[in-house]
């Protein structure tokens, strides 16, 4: 069994699931950058990358603010 600070530090972490969220923004943003021509496939991919960092934003929140509530003192 787990002790409170080993929970802790599991919520407080980021999921395989974000990571990989992340990693995804990170290749789509090189591969933007790579890519230097001006077209409406560029304008899809900023919206589809902007679409996902507003959703990464909103569900991080909500865990700082679900951490907020259960006590937890964050830096």
């Amino acid at each position: 069994m787990k002790n409170p600070k080993e929970i802790k530090e599991i919520r407080s972490k980021l999921n395989m699931s974000e990571i990989a969220d992340l990693n995804w923004l990170k290749t789509e943003l090189n591969n933007f950058k790579e890519d230097d021509n001006v077209s409406f496939e560029g304008v899809i991919r900023i919206e589809n990358i902007l679409n996902s960092i507003n959703n990464f934003r909103a569900s991080y929140t909500q865990r700082v603010l679900r951490l907020m509530r259960q006590g937890n003192i964050l830096d």
